[in-house]
């Protein structure tokens, strides 16, 4: 049922703006701007214009002649309630509430957030917010928020602060990382975690579940649907509020009580939830979810420069993972190509002079040895001897079509821009593409740890 009811958020056939503006200094302009390019019928409402960019606006949204499934309602705190009311009025069935001022406010701001949790309800309205940034479905092309769209993936990211999550959505896209979904919860005053986890467990374009929390309402219930999502896709939470500061400042920032850290973190590895450290930990633990699940946790490293493996097999130890014992028949293939001072032994140093077709070579063979259990492909890229920006990435993206042995595949390029186009394809084939050896072992860790629960996917 909850799939269903939450289905008005992204796929909306129709969606009404209250608060659309022609001002460029409002919200109103930026959600009513990005909103213009959807397939579905959005609609401006503004009591005062007669037109919004162009389009026909509407005074109010019970004037409209259509149905309209969802409701963004960016319109200054004293008018929120009774355009909720109009809503309801209207047969809306979804609100995005993006005006701030509510619950995280204090007492006054709490009763206020209940009576338009009382108004929802009695007209059967779902509401996300208040105080929020809004939704995206970059799948369905809808951005019903005042920043910019997210690049196109397959991470659904839910946090519990707008501007961070705004933060995070440009942080990814100078990056190239794609979302399915960016969901600025804010208040949660209606919809919660629980409710987006649940939904999102349906979601065939989200292969994992990245959450930024700062206090849960509901523990129970966040713990109940956890579970058994958890058990089908991939949860990743970043919780704030560890410190008793930190736990003072998220509870004046969206209202929510913070709590102690050590139960939401036994309530995290209780409930089937994989625990992130930091912001680039929730992300690189999040995308490794393209590749398929290990059956185990012996990792071989691949690399053309010593350094990297090594920094790389700390932070893999570091995460209980193991360096697998590679079979003598697949250390013999190794030296009959690579050149005399390679180390065949995992990690494989393949030395400087490695080309693309050693990398092809290498993880194929890798891959089809049955010691191990996931690869991780390192690659300083050179700017030497001819060698082109991509040919190692190439090589890896050959090996692992022919191999098609269902080991997950994790790739580190560690040359900062001189690496972005090695990354781009390798993300284009579904392999996902690090900067740091730190970010490739979460992730490696990740897939282990989601695996090894025996979880169905």
């Amino acid at each position: 049922m909850i799939v269903k009811m939450l289905d008005y958020f992204f796929t909306p056939k129709s969606i009404a703006v209250l608060g659309a503006s022609n001002d460029p200094l409002k919200l109103g302009y930026e959600v009513f701007k990005n909103l213009k390019d959807y397939e579905g019928k959005v609609y401006p409402i503004n009591i005062k214009e007669e037109t919004v960019q162009g389009v026909k606006a509407y005074k109010n949204v019970k004037n409209i002649p259509e149905d309209v499934d969802l409701a963004v309602i960016v319109v200054p705190k004293r008018f929120v309630k009774q355009a909720l009311m109009d809503c309801g009025e209207k047969g809306v069935k979804g609100a995005i509430i993006i005006t701030a001022g509510f619950g995280e406010m204090g007492e006054e701001g709490k009763r206020e957030e209940r009576e338009l949790v009382e108004i929802a309800q009695k007209y059967g309205i779902r509401i996300i917010g208040p105080n929020c940034v809004g939704v995206m479905d970059t799948h369905s092309n809808m951005n019903a928020t005042f920043i910019m769209n997210a690049k196109k993936g397959s991470v659904a990211f839910v946090s519990q602060s707008g501007a961070l999550g705004a933060g995070i959505v440009y942080k990814t896209i100078k990056e190239d990382i794609g979302f399915s979904k960016f969901i600025s919860v804010g208040n949660m005053a209606d919809v919660d975690f629980a409710d987006l986890m649940e939904y999102l467990a349906e979601d065939n374009n989200s292969k994992s579940i990245a959450l930024y929390i700062e206090g849960i309402k509901n523990g129970k219930k966040f713990m109940e649907i956890a579970k058994k999502v958890s058990k089908k896709k991939p949860i990743i939470a970043l919780k704030a509020g560890k410190s008793e500061s930190g736990a003072r400042a998220a509870s004046s920032h969206t209202g929510s009580l913070a709590g102690s850290y050590a139960i939401y973190d036994a309530a995290f590895r209780q409930s089937g939830v994989l625990v992130a450290e930091t912001i680039d930990d929730l992300l690189s633990m999040a995308r490794a979810f393209t590749q398929p699940l290990p059956k185990g946790k012996k990792v071989a490293i691949m690399t053309n420069a010593g350094g990297p493996g090594v920094l790389t097999a700390d932070q893999l130890d570091k995460r209980g993972l193991k360096l697998a014992d590679l079979k003598e028949e697949t250390m013999e293939r190794l030296r009959e190509f690579l050149p005399p001072m390679a180390a065949v032994k995992n990690p494989v140093d393949m030395i400087a002079s490695a080309r693309g077709e050693d990398y092809y070579k290498t993880a194929k063979l890798l891959l089809e040895d049955e010691n191990v259990d996931m690869l991780v492909t390192i690659c300083v890229v050179p700017t030497f001897a001819g060698m082109t920006p991509t040919e190692h990435a190439e090589g890896i993206a050959r090996a692992v079509k022919e191999v098609n042995n269902r080991k997950p595949v994790l790739a580190l390029f560690m040359a900062g821009y001189v690496s972005e186009k090695a990354r781009e394809l390798l993300e284009k084939e579904g392999i996902p593409a690090y900067e740091r050896p730190e970010d490739v072992a979460s992730a490696a860790y990740a897939l282990a740890a989601f695996a090894e629960r025996n979880l169905e996917v």
